[in-house]
């Protein structure tokens, strides 16, 4: 990646991230933490990092990790005392957010599902090298950085647009005819939903609303059925 791609998502998505969370406090009084909340749980199925960026130990090394919430951004800890390490110095928290961006579109470049810009409608690659923008922790893909704004005048719009691509490339290989939490057939009209950049089939929006409870139970039935269909995952 060249040294343009690593600063936009960067610049980009803390000026992003900030308009985000004052349009949220501006449209509802819910208090910060509950404002926190929200962020943390849109973000933390596609967050790419194993490690605290402060001690560079595991993020389960110490416990449950810490789930901070900066500038609109999800930054995982692994203690409370590397909070204070974190939000002393703006230099750390740069170089964070851009060690998160990396990961990112290290994650979901391979299965992004669009050969196309989102904005302008051009091929990928048509005008030279595509632009990774990292938007929260989800990578969207624009053909120039002419693009950028228009994403930003409606980022929910782009995202949904990426969504629904996701989910018809990743129906022609899903292992499953069954609800993940029910286990009652899917029917045509089921209830297709993603969980961060993964597509978990349902059958109605009552098993959503249970999935929600214990992803990580039904993600590990959704990896059981992958892996007696496909085979174990390679490192």
């Amino acid at each position: 990646m060249n040294r343009s791609t690593k600063i936009v998502p960067v610049l980009f998505l803390t000026l992003a991230g900030l308009a985000v969370a004052r349009q949220e406090k501006s449209a509802s009084p819910a208090p910060d933490a509950a404002l926190a909340a929200r962020v943390v749980a849109q973000q933390l199925p596609t967050y790419p990092l194993t490690t605290c960026p402060i001690s560079h130990d595991a993020l389960d090394s110490g416990g449950k990790p810490v789930d901070l919430v900066h500038e609109g951004r999800l930054v995982r800890l692994c203690c409370k005392g590397c909070v204070k390490d974190f939000q002393k110095d703006p230099a750390t928290a740069a170089a964070t957010f851009e060690a998160i961006d990396a990961g990112v579109i290290a994650a979901q470049k391979a299965s992004y599902p669009l050969a196309a810009c989102p904005v302008s409608g051009e091929k990928l690659g048509g005008m030279g090298d595509p632009l990774d923008v990292v938007y929260s922790t989800r990578l969207v893909r624009l053909c120039c950085k002419g693009c950028v704004k228009g994403f930003q005048k409606d980022p929910a719009k782009v995202l949904a647009q990426i969504d629904a691509a996701l989910i018809e490339k990743q129906k022609a290989s899903y292992p499953l005819a069954t609800c993940l939490v029910s286990g009652e057939k899917i029917e045509r009209d089921g209830f297709d939903q993603l969980y961060g950049v993964r597509l978990t089939r349902l059958c109605c929006e009552k098993c959503a609303a249970t999935f929600a409870k214990d992803p990580a139970k039904y993600l590990a039935l959704l990896d059981k059925a992958e892996q007696e269909k496909n085979g174990p995952k390679k490192n």
